[in-house]
């Protein structure tokens, strides 16, 4: 499952082992990470971290950019529900000391009582990311992060398009496909939204056409949320929008921002706000208002 970094009463390992034990990591109650309103949710991408905290890319402060977004998150009046890192942790091949990085740099959100879920992009290394945070559970799709995680007003299922490290494009393959199918038409009863790092394109998501014959006729799927491009955009395709988030670390396009997404669920659809690090950009505090098809 992707992982999970839960504000409980107990130590992350004691809980990942319990995970495992109890078959949690298929299915993520939404009481195990409740908060006052579970239709709040911060939404990031793409951070792309190195072992050097000092590090500049790309003439970005990769480390900074992080430790700035995760500050305006804890600042918050309106405290999210959990928090969501979708994908390229680490900079360029996931070596483990990215990981030891990020988890530093991540820190403060579990000081501060927030639910962390994280998945995997391209940049990333599935082995030294559940060496340096804690393999610990089992998982329902061997050699992929998968897992749902519940919420009042929509199921959140989360993906794993990392095929092969430092290799652009993604995968999520037959077994990981079959799975989604299966926890689709068990959880029909609410509105789904679906992660996944990669944009869903042939020459990005290898299997793009295999994964929206899935999605496209289960009408309870309504959103498909990635990263990947570095963009901040929307689109639609058989009525299920495509939401890009920006990414944290550094844009490929000079118009585009960097920064994170605020959400907030509705009961009819759901709001996304772009909060950029950059206060000046024409874009900073856009918000895109979408309604769920029927």
């Amino acid at each position: 499952m992707p992982l999970h970094l839960t504000p409980t009463s107990f130590s992350r390992r004691q809980f990942l082992g319990s995970a495992a034990l109890a078959g949690a990591a298929l299915l993520l109650p939404r009481e195990l990470f409740a908060a006052e309103d579970d239709t709040h949710w911060a939404l990031l991408s793409d951070s792309h971290i190195a072992a050097d905290e000092k590090l500049i890319f790309r003439d970005v402060d990769l480390a900074g950019h992080l430790h700035s977004v995760i500050g305006e998150v804890l600042a918050l009046e309106k405290r999210p529900a959990g928090v969501f890192l979708n994908g390229d942790c680490a900079l360029k091949d996931g070596q483990e000391a990215d990981y030891v990085t990020v988890t530093n740099l991540l820190k403060p959100l579990m000081d501060g009582k927030y639910p962390l879920h994280m998945t995997l992009g391209n940049h990333d290394h599935r082995e030294h990311f559940w060496t340096a945070l804690d393999k610990g559970a089992a998982h329902p799709v061997e050699s992929k992060h998968v897992s749902l995680v519940e919420s009042s007003r929509a199921n959140w299922i989360l993906l794993d398009s990392l095929d092969k490290t430092n290799v652009t494009p993604g995968l999520l393959d037959k077994d990981q496909r079959e799975w989604l199918a299966k926890i689709l038409d068990a959880h029909t009863d609410k509105p789904v939204i679906v992660m996944v790092h990669h944009n869903p394109v042939p020459d990005s998501l290898l299997d793009t056409k295999e994964l929206f014959e899935i999605l496209s006729p289960r009408k309870q799927v309504k959103a498909l949320i990635f990263g990947h491009t570095h963009r901040w955009e929307f689109g639609e395709k058989d009525g299920i929008h495509l939401i890009n988030l920006p990414a944290i670390a550094y844009p490929f396009a000079k118009e585009q921002p960097t920064g994170w997404t605020d959400c907030f669920l509705q009961a009819n659809g759901a709001s996304f706000q772009l909060s950029a690090h950059d206060k000046a950009h024409p874009w900073h505090g856009q918000k895109k208002e979408v309604t769920w098809r029927v």
